[in-house]
């Protein structure tokens, strides 16, 4: 029996009574999958006892299921089609196959029950071909099937017990095939990283198993540019209230762009402005005041202030003027003491008679000559102070010192440079005679007129 087997074998290959390729020559036309099959159909057909009559002259493909969710419609339809167009191409026997899927109860995973009953009778009852093909899916992959491969011989009943006759293998059959334009149209929408060619490519080609990485690249993409704008807002938000400096600013920014990093730096730089507007608004009440006191208290509270240099300058300033004012106050009351003493040592005050009579209407009108004051003696005085001897000479001039000397009194200060040779102005106030001082002064000026001076 062995060597008759070994002679058909032989004699099959040199008349090509198969029209099988040898699975080397075919490999690189068909998946391995198909390989499998045809590998394993060819082995089948050269056991004349289990395919009679010269090979296998009708071949059937049947598709059964016992889960119906394995595979959709359209998946199991398009293996159907693919493994009949492989058969009917690769051998001589009409080839015919089962418009669906058929659904059976039996719920086995792996095909190592291949004597199930129920499927031997599906298959024995299914048609008369010589050889049934029948194609079970029991594993999804995602990509692709694990499928059971049983071929079954019609011979197999009448056959000796010791044959072989039902081949059952397992395969692997893809259910997702590339599209040729699939990694073209993808390398072409990732050439720029733009997310709307990617959501196009995914949007149009969602077959393609690129689809998926499409969608992940958009959704990373889109997350790049909203992180891109929201540093952007917050770079733009920052320059804008950095150019502003003020507290306000600030703030605003702080409430505006909560999700924005740095906020440490915000405040702190919040804190600065808040410092600098405290010195400022110290300084303008001080420069307001402007006293001596003001600026001690601005000095004393804000030495850390960026106006501190100023705010000494003018304390200086001030302290320097305050002195000046104590020396001269000091100088006033010492010339007032002088004379003081100098009028009480005084025993004659200068006489400046009045010569002018008042009119009489029982008498005709005169001349009014001027009026005679007789020279004052060397040493004359008025109200205890010395006329200087060069004024005492004549009337004029007593007149007009002793005027002067009520001004002087007065503490006016004097712009003359007459008048500043006989009086000091140190201490002045600029403030003119009153009462009765300013009655004697009225006097004197008459008296003045009178004698032409």
């Amino acid at each position: 029996m062995t060597e008759l087997i070994a002679r058909i074998l032989f004699l099959t290959f040199l008349c090509g009574s198969l029209l099988l390729p040898s699975p080397a020559l075919a490999a690189p036309q068909y998946e391995l999958w198909e390989l499998q099959i045809l590998t394993n159909l060819q082995g089948l057909q050269i056991n004349r006892q289990c395919v009679p009559n010269g090979g296998a002259q009708h071949i059937h493909i049947l598709g059964v299921s016992s889960d119906d969710t394995l595979l959709s419609p359209v998946e199991k339809t398009a293996i159907l089609s693919d493994l009949s167009e492989l058969i009917s191409t690769r051998t001589n026997a009409r080839t015919t196959k089962a418009d669906n899927f058929q659904s059976i109860a039996t719920s086995y995973s792996g095909f190592s029950e291949s004597a199930s009953r129920e499927i031997d009778q599906l298959v024995e009852s299914a048609s008369s071909a010589d050889i049934t093909v029948l194609v079970r899916p029991f594993r999804d992959n995602g990509a692709s099937v694990d499928t059971e491969i049983r071929l079954w011989a019609r011979g197999a009943g009448g056959a000796d017990p010791g044959l072989n006759c039902v081949q059952s293998f397992s395969v692997e059959i893809p259910t997702k095939k590339e599209d040729p334009a699939c990694a073209a149209a993808f390398a072409k929408s990732r050439r720029d990283n733009d997310p709307a060619r990617l959501e196009a490519f995914r949007d149009f080609f969602p077959q393609c198993p690129q689809a998926a990485e499409a969608d992940g690249l958009v959704t990373a993409l889109r997350a790049s540019e909203a992180q891109k704008a929201d540093r952007e807002r917050c770079e733009r938000n920052f320059a804008r209230a950095r150019a502003e400096g003020s507290v306000a600013a600030y703030s605003a920014y702080l409430d505006e762009n909560i999700d924005c990093p740095g906020r440490d730096v915000v405040m702190a730089l919040r804190d600065q402005a808040a410092e600098g507007a405290a010195c400022e608004t110290a300084y303008r009440d001080a420069r307001r005041l402007d006293t001596l006191e003001a600026y001690e208290r601005f000095m004393l509270e804000n030495r850390a202030c960026p106006q501190a240099d100023t705010a000494s300058a003018f304390l200086t300033m001030k302290r320097q003027e305050a002195e000046r004012a104590k020396v001269a106050e000091e100088e006033r009351a010492k010339a007032g003491t002088e004379r003081q003493k100098a009028q009480d040592d005084s025993r004659q005050a200068v006489m400046v008679p009045n010569y002018s009579a008042p009119p009489s209407y029982d008498q005709p009108p005169a001349s009014n000559p001027p009026a005679y004051v007789p020279p004052a003696s060397a040493g004359a005085t008025y109200r205890g102070y010395p006329i200087p001897p060069d004024l005492a000479a004549s009337t004029c001039g007593q007149l007009w010192y002793a005027r002067n000397l009520l001004f002087d009194l007065a503490g006016y200060c004097f712009k003359s440079a007459k008048a500043q040779r006989y009086f000091s102005n140190a201490g002045c106030t600029g403030a003119s005679p009153r009462g009765s001082d300013a009655a004697e002064v009225s006097r004197l000026q008459a008296l003045e007129r009178q004698n032409g001076c």
